[in-house]
C-alpha cells in the first residue's frame, strides 16, 4: 500500500507548471502565427474592428481572430477601446507605434 502512495506522491511532484504545457501544440503554434501575422499587416495608429483584422488577414473566422486580438491587448502589444455604435457596442483595435 505504501508503494503506491508513493508513486502516486511521486507522480504529482514532476508534474510541469501549467505555463510550461504544450508549447509545441499545434493549435498554439497557429495561435502564434496569427498573432504575428496581426501585428505584421496591421497598419500603425488606425483603429480597426475584429472583421477589419480578419479580413486584413484574410483570416475565415471571425472568432479566432478576436481571441488573438484579445490576448495582443492584454499583453499590451495593440490598444482596445469600446465605441457605441448603432448596433450595439463596438470594439477596437490599435497597434501601438
Amino acid at each position: 500500500m505504501d508503494a503506491i502512495a508513493k508513486k502516486a506522491g511521486s507522480r504529482v511532484s514532476r508534474s510541469r507548471p501549467s505555463s510550461a504545457r504544450a508549447n509545441n501544440a499545434p493549435q498554439n503554434m497557429r495561435a502564434r502565427k496569427t498573432e504575428a501575422m496581426i501585428l505584421e499587416m496591421m497598419p500603425a495608429r488606425t483603429w480597426m474592428t475584429c472583421t477589419s483584422v480578419s479580413r486584413l488577414i484574410r483570416a475565415a473566422d471571425d472568432r479566432k481572430t478576436r481571441s488573438r486580438l484579445d490576448r495582443l491587448a492584454r499583453d499590451g502589444k495593440i490598444k482596445c477601446k469600446a465605441e457605441q455604435s448603432s448596433r450595439g457596442l463596438v470594439y477596437m483595435f490599435c497597434k501601438l507605434p
